[in-house]
């Protein structure tokens, strides 16, 4: 309570034992230390951590977790240029990929939070989708979707993506596709 002199009767009003218990019993079970820490530490996006992060995940619909693919492969029809490799830099493909579970740390999350929240309201427009890719590769470099007009679309990012970006780009679901579009990914690093 935060005036707790109010609610002692006129008749216990100036005993000391009785105000000084009374006083203290509230500030023990006063919750406003606890309403902070959760406004802080879950509720505001900005500001959680742990915990508070992965029920923000939960809400907008992704996890902690991601699934890395470990290796570079050299092949055909399989390879995007994400996941290809030159002859002679890495293994046939065979068929199975071997993965790796990554969990991302508190930052990063946050990131991944913000922007599949702006997926899950935006109206799919080129602009929309741009608003989304600088959320995510803030600070990076240039990166676009380009409507190539065939009901295909492309993402394109002019530096190198780590394997966890390409992740996020490949298969968190963050990067939305408008229904009935193809979707391809082109790194163009110089």
């Amino acid at each position: 309570m935060e005036n707790v002199q109010q609610t002692i009767i006129s008749q216990y009003a100036s005993s000391p034992t009785i105000c000084t218990l009374i006083d203290a019993w509230n500030q023990c079970i006063d919750p406003g230390a606890n309403i902070d820490s959760f406004y802080d530490l879950v509720w505001n996006v900005e500001t959680a951590r742990g915990y508070g992060l992965d029920v923000w995940g939960r809400i907008v619909g992704i996890s902690r977790v991601l699934t890395i693919t470990e290796d570079l492969f050299w092949g055909f029809g399989e390879a995007g240029n994400t996941s290809a490799a030159p002859f002679g830099q890495g293994p046939f493909y065979n068929g199975t990929v071997s993965t790796a579970n990554y969990s991302l740390g508190d930052d990063a999350l946050r990131i991944l939070i913000y922007a599949k929240a702006m997926a899950n309201i935006t109206n799919g427009s080129v602009i929309g989708l741009n608003a989304i890719l600088m959320t995510l590769f803030a600070g990076r470099g240039n990166a676009w979707v380009a409507d190539n007009g065939d009901m295909t679309m492309t993402y394109s990012f002019d530096f190198q993506l780590t394997p966890v970006e390409i992740s996020i780009v490949e298969a968190s679901g963050v990067l939305p596709r408008p229904a009935g579009v193809a979707v391809a990914y082109r790194m163009e690093v110089s």
